[in-house]
């Protein structure tokens, strides 16, 4: 193998690896923003915390949103 294929080889791996990278930190602001808008809208559902029952309330409230935004609560 000469050099050329060598650093034509290298090249594609370095494309490969930053373009996995992009996707991932496509998914993570993704995941971000609705980890975000969830605990928004279950907060404003569910304000009191100081009972018991609405953590459990907020939480349930916080799992379903994720569900409906596509991602692992």
């Amino acid at each position: 193998m000469n050099t050329v294929s060598k650093l034509a080889i290298a090249a594609m791996a370095g494309l490969l690896v930053v373009s996995f990278a992009s996707q991932a930190s496509a998914q993570d602001a993704a995941r971000d923003a609705a980890i975000h808008k969830c605990i928004m809208q279950a907060q404003a559902q569910w304000p009191d915390v100081s009972n018991p029952g609405n953590q459990r309330n907020r939480t349930d409230a916080y799992r379903s949103c994720m569900q409906a935004e596509g991602q692992r609560p």
